[in-house]
């Protein structure tokens, strides 16, 4: 009785849709997947419209969707953020970062209102659910720095939290000071090393410039930061600290090539 109760106001073979992608652990299907059970387009088509229209399937794009569990109580559920951002993105090299991973890692309080894909083919935004997802093209060259990690059997790509810092002094959370704080509150809660590395390999020089004196005037006088002095590119050009400051006026330091426009 249970059971009859469960699949109620179901087609037959919207029953067998959704109880066999579930007896093979389907938690997410694609049209491809219909298809090869009904061998027929229309019908396809038209019972992903119909379960979806009955709130059994939730489509995150065309021809991409989570199959709403049988046992959700009046449909009331709602997939896990990150492993809707993955199946969302597709199959181009991904990672969840910016904004998301600061909050992940803790480096800030402050709950994302916005799940951040940072990936190698596009960017536009979607709402899923009652959650948005930012997908951010970044430059191959960006893409370091990255760990696997499980949730509900799936792998998910996110920054690491050593990559997570680079990119907070990038694209901070508020203002630059808030950046500023947030790094030398966090600098040892990192490997330094990798961290240094990281400002080394990332593309824009102006980062590691901006982090580079900032912890220098933080104290940190170390191997590491004369190994950031000497990673700073041929380009004599000297760029402003504060980039929220549009003056050019203010100190010059030699040693990293800025404008200290504070």
């Amino acid at each position: 009785m249970n059971n009859l109760m469960q699949y109620k106001g179901l087609s037959k073979d919207e029953v067998y849709l959704i109880s066999r992608a579930e007896f093979e652990n389907q938690k997410f299907i694609k049209r491809d997947f219909v298809l090869k059970l009904f061998n027929d387009k229309k019908k396809a088509d038209n019972l992903l419209y119909n379960l979806k229209k009955k709130g059994r399937l939730l489509q995150i794009e065309k021809g991409k969707y989570f199959i709403i569990p049988i046992k959700a109580p009046n449909q009331l559920w709602t997939p896990n953020e990150f492993i809707t951002a993955k199946n969302w993105i597709g199959n181009t090299p991904y990672y969840i970062g910016y904004f998301t991973m600061y909050n992940y890692w803790g480096f800030t309080e402050q709950i994302p209102q916005t799940i951040y894909i940072l990936n190698a083919q596009k960017s536009r935004t979607k709402t899923i659910g009652n959650v948005n997802f930012k997908a951010v093209k970044i430059d191959n060259k960006k893409y370091y720095g990255i760990e696997s990690i499980k949730i509900e059997d799936e792998t998910i790509n996110i920054s690491n939290k050593e990559r997570t810092l680079v990119d907070l002094v990038y694209s901070y959370p508020g203002s630059f000071e808030n950046m500023k704080k947030i790094l030398t509150e966090n600098i040892t809660k990192v490997d330094l090393e990798k961290f240094i590395n990281y400002l080394i390999k990332f593309p824009l020089k102006a980062v590691l410039k901006r982090a580079g004196y900032i912890l220098e005037s933080f104290g940190y006088k170390t191997v590491q930061i004369e190994k950031l002095k000497n990673n700073l590119g041929n380009k004599k050009t000297f760029i402003v600290f504060n980039p929220e400051n549009q003056s050019r006026k203010g100190k010059l330091n030699n040693d990293w090539r800025l404008i200290i426009n504070e």
